[in-house]
C-alpha cells in the first residue's frame, strides 16, 4: 500500500501477456479444449493504483442502471434467500440445487433491478484464490463441477450476513485433461457450472460479435427470445445487402454504425449479457476490479493492446454445434515497463475500480455486453475491462469465494 493524502491507496497488480500486434500467434481454437484461450507466452506484472467506489453507495443519487451507463458495472444490496440451501454440511455446492433455486432468484434480481423482459442463464463459475500470493497461470479449458472438485472449489458456506475435448486436445495434466473431457452434450444439456481461480489478467468474456453469435448458437431459448423480440431480423436486416453475416467479423463496423438510430437516439432491440457475481464471504484478497471503457473499435493504444482472439464453445446440435466465442486480452508490448515520461496520454494506464470489504449481500453487476453501448456516439459505456489482482500487503488471510453467474438479458 501507498499513503496519498495520509490515506492508505490500495495497489492492483496485474498480469499482462507480451503481445506482438503483427506477429501474435492466435493458433487454431477447433484444435484446444472448450474455453482454452490461446498459449499467450510471457505475462507481466503491472500496477496500478485501485479507486474504492464504497464512498459511492452511501450517494443519495446511485443506481446500478446509472452506474452501468457510466461505468460498465454496478452493485445491487441482495440477501440471497437461496444461497444457503446450495451446500451440504460439508460444505459442498450442489450443482442441482443451484439450478434450481438460487439461478431463478439470480434472474428475478436482474428483471428488477434493469427492468428486463427476460432473464437467460448460460452458465456458472464457483472460483476460490488462494490463501498467500501464487503465480498465476493461463486457464486450459472449462473444468466442471465434479463431486471430487467441489471439495476443493468450496470448503465453507457462504456467510450470508454476516469446453469435450473435440480434435486433438491441448497438452496438459492426465487428470485436469480428463475432467476437461466432457462431451459437448454435458454443458448444452442446461446451464452448468464449472470452477476456476481468480484471473490476474485483465480480460473481455465477451466482444459485440460474441453477443451476435451468442444469440445464434448459445441455446435453443435465447435463439427464440431474440428472434421474438426482433435482435434477429435487426442484425440480419442490416447485412442483407452485404456478402456477410451478421455473425461474420465483417460485420462488425456496420452494425455498431446503424444498429442504433444516431439521430434519433432511438435504440435498436435491446440486449445485453451480464456476470451477476457475489462473493461467498468478505472479500480480503483478489477483488474484483474494473476499468471503463466505450465500446468502440478495438485498437492498439499507446503501451497497451487490445489483444482479440477465439475460443471454442460448446452448442446444441439443433443450432449448429460447437461454434467460436471471440474474447479478448489487455496485452503490453513490451516486457518491461514504459518510463513515466514516455507514456503518452493515448497510451496512459486505465483506472481501475473496486469495491472494498465487500460482502456476500453486495452484488456486482458486470456488463459483459450491451446493444445499447454500439455506435461511436453512444453515451452508454462499453464492457469494462476486468481482472482480480494481487493487493499485497493490504490483503487479508482468508482465501477468496464467489459464485458468478452469466446472463443474457432482453428488453
Amino acid at each position: 500500500m501507498d499513503l496519498a493524502n495520509g490515506t492508505a491507496q490500495v495497489l492492483g497488480q496485474y498480469m499482462h501477456p507480451v503481445v506482438d500486434r503483427d506477429k501474435s500467434e492466435r493458433g487454431d481454437p477447433w484444435q484446444r479444449n472448450y474455453g482454452a484461450p490461446p498459449p499467450v507466452g510471457e505475462l507481466v506484472p503491472r500496477t496500478s493504483p485501485l479507486i474504492d467506489i464504497r464512498p459511492l453507495l452511501s450517494d443519495p443519487r446511485y443506481t446500478v442502471v446509472g452506474h452501468l451507463e457510466s461505468h460498465g458495472f454496478g452493485v445491487v444490496k441482495h440477501r440471497s434467500a437461496a444461497l444457503q440451501a446450495c451446500y451440504t454440511d460439508e460444505g459442498e455446492v450442489d450443482e442441482e440445487a443451484v439450478a434450481s433455486v438460487y439461478y431463478p432468484e439470480v434472474k428475478e434480481l436482474v428483471m428488477q433491478a434493469l427492468g428486463a423482459k427476460s432473464v437467460h442463464v448460460t452458465h456458472s463459475v464457483f472460483r476460490k484464490g488462494a490463501s498467500a500470493p501464487e503465480p498465476f497461470r493461463m486457464p486450459t479449458g472449462l473444468k466442471p463441477l465434479t463431486p471430487s472438485a467441489s471439495a476443493a472449489a468450496l470448503t465453507t458456506k457462504p456467510d450470508h450476513g454476516q469446453e469435450a475435448a473435440a480434435r486433438p486436445a491441448a497438452p496438459g495434466r492426465p487428470a485436469e485433461q480428463a475432467r476437461q473431457a466432457k462431451p459437448a452434450s454435458y454443458w448444452t444439456s442446461r446451464p452448468r457450472m464449472s470452477t476456476s481461480t481468480p484471473a490476474r489478467v485483465p480480460h473481455l468474456d465477451f466482444t459485440p460479435l460474441s453477443a451476435r453469435r451468442t444469440l445464434r448458437h448459445q441455446s435453443r431459448d435465447i435463439f427464440e427470445a431474440a428472434v421474438e423480440r426482433g435482435m434477429i431480423a435487426a442484425e440480419d436486416g442490416i447485412c442483407q445487402n452485404h456478402p456477410f453475416q451478421p455473425s461474420a467479423k465483417e460485420s462488425d463496423a456496420l452494425i455498431a454504425e446503424q444498429y442504433n438510430h444516431a439521430g434519433t437516439g432511438q435504440l435498436g432491440p435491446r440486449y445485453a449479457a451480464y456476470s451477476i457475481w457475489r462473493p461467498l464471504r468478505t472479500v480480503a484478497r483478489d477483488p474484483l476490479t474494473f476499468s471503463p471503457r466505450r465500446e468502440v473499435p478495438a485498437s492498439a493504444v499507446g503501451n497497451m493492446v487490445h489483444w482479440q482472439y477465439e475460443n471454442k464453445v460448446p452448442g446444441p446440435p439443433e443450432l449448429g454445434g460447437d461454434w467460436l466465442k471471440e474474447f479478448a486480452m489487455l496485452g503490453v508490448t513490451a516486457r518491461e515497463e514504459p518510463a513515466e515520461q514516455s507514456v503518452s496520454p493515448e497510451g496512459a494506464r486505465p483506472e481501475w475500480f473496486y469495491l472494498s470489504a465487500q460482502e456476500p449481500d453486495e452484488v456486482l453487476f458486470v456488463q459483459l455486453f450491451d446493444s445499447a453501448s454500439l455506435g461511436e456516439t453512444s453515451q452508454h459505456a462499453g464492457a469494462p475491462w476486468h481482472a482480480s489482482p494481487e493487493i499485497g500487503a493490504a490483503a487479508g488471510p482468508e482465501p477468496r469465494q464467489s459464485i458468478d453467474v452469466r446472463v443474457v438479458v432482453f428488453w
